[in-house]
C-alpha cells in the first residue's frame, strides 16, 4: 500500500484479531485510516488506527479489531 508517497508492505495474512503493527509516517491517523480502508473492506476486517511516537519516530499504530 502507499501512504504519502511511501510504499508499505503489510502481511495481511499474519494480522490476527488483536495484533498490531507500527507504520513510521508523518500522516495523521485520519489519513492513514483512509488509505487503509480499501484493504480492510476487501479483506472484510476492521482496523483501528492511532497516532503515536514509538522508537523515537512519529507514526501510526494499526490494530486489527475484528
Amino acid at each position: 500500500m502507499e501512504l504519502l508517497g511511501v510504499d508499505y508492505f503489510i502481511a495481511w495474512d499474519l494480522l490476527d484479531v488483536g495484533s498490531s503493527f507500527f507504520m513510521p509516517t508523518t500522516a495523521t491517523s485520519k489519513q492513514a485510516i483512509r488509505a487503509l480502508q480499501p484493504y480492510a473492506e476487501a479483506l472484510d476486517i476492521e482496523l483501528a488506527v492511532k497516532s503515536r511516537c514509538e522508537y523515537g519516530r512519529y507514526g501510526v499504530r494499526v490494530w486489527r479489531s475484528g
